[in-house]
């Protein structure tokens, strides 16, 4: 409510009150509303201009990241034509040229990938598959990268029995992923560990680097696409940024969770829990 009221005084003083009050509850609720709609307008401009910024910082990085090894197929190319190298040199630039090619191929294949997950054409075709297998697969694919930098992959196998319904391409996918991107961010002559452990109906694999860890303020948006800790084009790793986003999408599809955190003595934990399914007994 709100109230007026005036003194009423007489030639000996005031003598009483005179006043009116009114019911102000729909004006008071009005402006709250009001208040909130332009808190919420306000909020949502500012997700706007955030995902404004990301998508064209993003489209920044994409431009770099195609850029970079198709100039390098462009370059080793000529020089292949030009024959001006020797045979140890004609086997490098063959060997650049394929690297970075597959490079751009993954590239493309994260980008549509990325668009698949957003018209809600990614599928899977799930069957039995062996955890520890998909495990061995997947360290096979990242141990060159890891031995140039001369990085330790070390497994900590106590549930080397966990069967789990998956896409296996996919679930490599995913692996892949985590231990790429743990290699990518570990520094020369660091570790990775991968335990594979069980809890209740869930097989969770963790893989923890020694790498710095990721930042606070960008834990909650790691697994956002188009978005990165560092998102410039000079930034010093590579990659669009795009993986963590794919891992999560496949492994919600799988029916599991992942999740990312920092351990106390420095390092990346990410790790991932997927339902495990009870194998008939053949006797």
């Amino acid at each position: 409510v709100e109230a007026h009221s005036i003194v009423v005084s007489n030639e000996n003083g005031p003598i009483g009150m005179r006043g009116v009050t009114m019911d102000i509850t729909a004006a008071v609720k009005a402006e709250i509303e009001r208040s909130e709609l332009l808190e919420r307008e306000s909020h949502a401009r500012e997700q706007a201009e955030e995902a404004s910024r990301l998508k064209e910082e993003f489209l920044a990085t994409v431009s770099h990241e195609l850029r970079t090894p198709l100039n390098a197929v462009v370059g080793w190319s000529r020089l292949l034509r030009s024959g001006q190298l020797d045979g140890d040199g004609t086997a490098h630039a063959v060997e650049v040229i394929e690297r970075n090619a597959a490079a751009q191929r993954q590239i493309i294949e994260d980008l549509l990938d990325v668009s698949r997950i957003i018209t809600g054409k990614l599928r899977i075709n799930t069957q039995p598959v062996d955890l520890l297998l998909i495990i061995h697969a997947a360290i096979d694919a990242v141990r060159p990268a890891a031995e140039a930098k001369e990085l330790r992959i070390s497994t900590h196998i106590e549930a080397p029995d966990s069967i789990v319904r998956a896409d296996s391409e996919r679930l490599q996918q995913v692996l892949w992923n985590l231990l790429a991107n743990a290699v990518k961010f570990t520094p020369a002559g660091g570790t990775v560990d991968l335990y594979l452990e069980r809890h209740g109906s869930l097989a969770e694999i963790r893989i923890e680097d020694s790498g710095p860890g990721v930042p606070a303020e960008f834990l909650p948006r790691i697994f956002e696409r188009f978005s990165q800790a560092d998102g410039s084009s000079t930034r010093k790793h590579g990659g669009l940024g795009l993986g963590l986003a794919i891992v999560r999408h496949l492994v919600e599809l799988h029916g599991g969770t992942v999740s990312a955190a920092n351990r106390e003595g420095g390092g990346a934990v990410l790790t991932v829990r997927l339902p495990v399914i009870v194998m008939a007994r053949v006797i």
